[in-house]
């Protein structure tokens, strides 16, 4: 855990209550997988007074209403296996529950462990990928932060015993070349650079202990092929397809081990819910973007991922990206997710100014979004924050 000091200040404190949630179990999602014809798509959440427009790929839960403007075929694909389209009535509100017979539970995991923030000095090579990760390849493709001046960089990869693979470069990432990895084994990653300085060295602002836990351990072949199957039958066909890609992500960001098996991982009962295959979401996620597919829900979606890994400027940027992407009502839920997002990250990294602003924004978007009880919520943090500014003259402002 990040050291606080005993004068602790109530940012802080609010902020690790807000980032490190325990694992939940809760109703799988469907995902809008097209949108076609003239005409709008509206959603009401379920427990919020209004009818929002949306555009395809967004999330649908069990409690949430429908309604495609007559004209226009929507298609969503419906829980466990997400394995059949199914056409949306239009011109009539539809309960996705409704629409959807067979719901099942799945496991949210939290953000992140707070150990392992950091990501926010762009003079250190902090680790990207693989950070704080389980993974499916024993090949893994490794990535860090570009230093301005550093021409060269050392990365060495070690397990409980000792070095398995050193190697220099100019590159910023290259894939594992060296002894085989071994399944459940913890491994560990640090860079160096020509100038002196190391991922090592990464931290959050103000922590008297820099992050740690950053390693990752490889699946072994009984897990992969549980996981194997489950992605082909939410996607049996490359992840190309966006809605496809994104709901992969999700279940790759959720995933956790089976309590039963991580003692082969060498992992406690308090620490193995935090360990999700967030390296491999990322992966699919970024090769979208590669292909031009840019859109708010994906970097929204990445920034989620690198804040789940503890990375506070990819997080950020990704989630400013995604509220630049903005262009109509349609965006309003993930333009106040991205501001809700980003007033944690700010919280995270004992910054109330910044903070309050943008959860000043997503309180507004919650507000417009129907939802008094979490604009009410969210007025209550802001208040918190403000007090707390004007009490303690030691906290930036």
């Amino acid at each position: 855990m990040i050291y606080i000091r005993k004068t602790v200040k109530l940012v802080l404190i609010l902020a690790f209550a807000i980032i490190t949630l325990p694992l939940s179990t809760v109703a799988q999602t469907v995902r809008i997988h097209s949108i076609s014809g003239q005409g709008k798509v509206r959603v009401q959440r379920e427990k919020r007074t209004e009818w929002i427009p949306v555009r395809q790929y967004i999330d649908l839960y069990q409690g949430d209403q429908i309604l495609p403007d007559r004209g226009v075929r929507v298609y969503v694909k419906c829980p466990p296996d997400y394995r059949n389209l199914v056409l949306v009535k239009a011109g009539v509100p539809s309960g996705l529950g409704s629409i959807c017979i067979s719901w099942a539970n799945q496991d949210t995991r939290g953000s992140q462990a707070e150990e392992t923030i950091g990501g926010i000095d762009p003079s250190i090579p902090y680790l990207i990928t693989p950070r704080h990760s389980l993974l499916l390849t024993a090949t893994p493709l490794i990535r860090w932060n570009k230093v301005s001046g550093a021409k060269e960089y050392t990365v060495e990869v070690t397990d409980p015993t000792g070095l398995m693979w050193r190697t220099k470069t100019r590159e910023t990432q290259l894939v594992y070349a060296g002894k085989p990895l071994k399944p459940g084994v913890s491994y560990s990653i640090v860079v160096q650079t020509d100038t002196g300085k190391s991922s090592e060295d990464d931290a959050a602002p103000n922590a008297q202990k820099k992050a740690a836990n950053l390693g990752f351990r490889i699946l072994r072949k009984s897990e992969a092929a549980l996981v194997q199957v489950k992605v082909a039958k939410i996607s049996p066909t490359p992840l190309d397809n966006e809605a496809s890609a994104l709901t992969v992500a999700d279940f790759y960001s959720n995933y956790v081990l089976p309590q039963s098996v991580i003692q082969a991982y060498n992992l406690s009962a308090n620490t193995f819910e935090t360990y999700s295959l967030t390296s491999d979401a990322i992966a699919i996620l970024e090769s979208l973007l590669q292909q031009g597919k840019q859109s708010l829900l994906i970097y929204r979606t990445l920034g989620d991922l690198y804040w789940q890994t503890g990375l506070i400027r990819p997080a950020e940027a990704n989630y400013l990206k995604a509220i630049s992407l903005v262009q109509g009502l349609e965006d309003l839920e993930d333009w106040t997710l991205a501001q809700y997002s980003l007033g944690q990250l700010y919280a995270a990294i004992d910054n109330p100014k910044q903070a309050v602003e943008y959860y000043s924004q997503a309180r507004l978007g919650y507000i417009f979004l129907g939802d008094s009880t979490l604009a009410e919520v969210l007025q209550r943090r802001i208040d918190r924050f403000k007090k707390t500014a004007v009490n303690d003259p030691s906290i930036k402002k």
